[in-house]
């Protein structure tokens, strides 16, 4: 389906319009070039002209002609289309024909090359968003993760991820696939790295949930390598926080890796872990937990120290931790007292920050009226 501009003497269009119309008309006269790079230099012009003429009749017209071009173009084209639809994403609501986009490019799934089935399932993982329920789409995906070809398998993971972040039944019904996938001993180690995260949004149910927790928290003593205990880490955090329930949980799985794994980048992982859950959930957090930190804040690395007071610093936002640690005895009050007198001046501005937030908190709540920790502080000074 094409779409015509009028011309201004035709309809009235004001100066933005007719310089959308020269520049699609343009655009499509490279597209209809017999000469390949003419074409590609015609595809990677579009987002540019997107940004400037955001109209939905301009973008609709440019996708279906693009997609016309997927349809008939060979893959080195293809693959170019594809980056137009990833870097054009915000445009993407604009698609009046979304029907006729997807049937255009889907009508390549159905090819004897395994790149060209590759790009489609990119293609259609770009614009999840806009056709999230397509079961067409679900369908050849589940097939293409069977597939023996491993560029087609790891398009399809690319897709399930897309469409798992946008479709509850799909992540539902996808959810003992992926699993069976990531157990199974036939799947290559890479694969499963590729394809763990994708758990991360099984959590549309409890049951779905509990059961993806269980996997993960499965996989990380038999796949003890550093690249899968930080994607399994990350995947258990991103769930927990969506689910909220799971938060007390992941708190003390993480706090364990973050004493006894010495890894430095599964530690700097861990931290940042803890700090996505304290802004989810900081209420949540187990009462020891703090002081597991504070442990980590006392060490002789400054970056994890850093990392640790960056989690704190979130935590004392919390009127449960705040209550929890006011008086000038606990031992966070005493970490921060320690190190805001830090030769570090980072480490010092972010312990002084802690200490104004668990203030803040006491003196309206009237907390310790004998023996407010902030006035021995202020005698130190």
């Amino acid at each position: 389906m094409s779409v015509r501009f009028r011309s201004f003497s035709d309809g009235g269009l004001g100066e933005p319009e007719q310089d959308a119309n020269s520049a699609l008309t343009e655009l499509d006269k490279g597209l209809r070039s017999g000469r390949v790079g003419e074409q590609c230099e015609a595809i990677v012009r579009f987002p540019p002209l997107f940004e400037k003429y955001p109209f939905p009749i301009l973008i609709n017209s440019s996708f279906l002609k693009l997609a016309d071009v997927f349809r008939v173009g060979n893959n080195f084209l293809r693959l170019w289309v594809l980056r137009v639809c990833q870097q054009s994403e915000k445009h993407l609501d604009k698609i009046l024909n979304v029907d006729e986009f997807v049937r255009r490019v889907f009508s390549v799934i159905h090819s004897n090359d395994p790149v060209a089935r590759a790009l489609t399932l990119r293609t259609l993982g770009s614009v999840a968003g806009i056709i999230p329920e397509r079961q067409q789409v679900h369908h050849s995906i589940r097939r293409s993760l069977d597939s023996h070809d491993t560029v087609e398998v790891e398009a399809a993971v690319y897709a399930a991820m897309q469409f798992a972040a946008q479709s509850k039944s799909f992540a539902v019904s996808m959810c003992n696939k992926i699993s069976h996938m990531i157990q199974g001993l036939a799947t290559p180690a890479h694969m499963k790295l590729q394809l763990i995260p994708i758990l991360q949004h099984m959590h549309h149910d409890t049951s779905t949930a509990a059961m993806v927790r269980q996997l993960c928290t499965d996989l990380l003593p038999k796949y003890p390598a550093q690249d899968f205990v930080l994607v399994t880490l990350r995947t258990l955090t991103q769930l927990a926080s969506a689910t909220l329930v799971e938060i007390p949980n992941q708190v003390e799985l993480l706090l364990d890796y973050l004493v006894n794994d010495p890894r430095r980048e599964v530690q700097c992982c861990v931290l940042q872990c803890l700090y996505l859950l304290a802004k989810h959930g900081a209420y949540l957090w187990p009462d020891t937990s703090v002081a597991s930190l504070v442990n980590v804040a006392r060490g002789p690395h400054p970056s994890l120290v850093i990392c640790a007071l960056d989690v704190l610093i979130v935590l004392t936002r919390s009127a449960a931790i705040c209550n929890a640690h006011a008086r000038s005895d606990s031992v966070l009050m005493e970490l921060c007292q320690d190190t805001s007198y830090s030769s570090n001046m980072v480490i010092a501005t972010k312990s002084i920050k802690i200490l104004s937030q668990v203030l803040c908190y006491c003196v309206p709540e009237t907390f310790c009226p004998k023996s407010v920790w902030y006035c021995s502080f202020r005698e130190e000074l």
